[in-house]
């Protein structure tokens, strides 16, 4: 796989992992009884996707198919 489809996996994954540490509320606790931040869901989201997409166009070079 090139380097540019490495770097997309390493930094999607610190999206998803990041996305999981706000959506679980260990990061960014809420104030006065509120609920977690959506932000967490949405970075949950984007980096699973992104993740998918990297993921799927590394296994698409490395098996060779066009």
């Amino acid at each position: 796989m090139s380097i540019g489809i490495n770097l997309g996996l390493l930094l999607s994954a610190i999206v998803f992992g990041f996305g999981i540490v706000l959506a679980a509320g260990l990061a960014g606790h809420p104030v006065d009884g509120q609920l977690p931040s959506d932000w967490g869901w949405s970075l949950l989201m984007i980096g699973g996707a992104s993740l998918f997409a990297f993921g799927y166009v590394g296994w698409r070079r490395a098996t060779g198919r066009p």
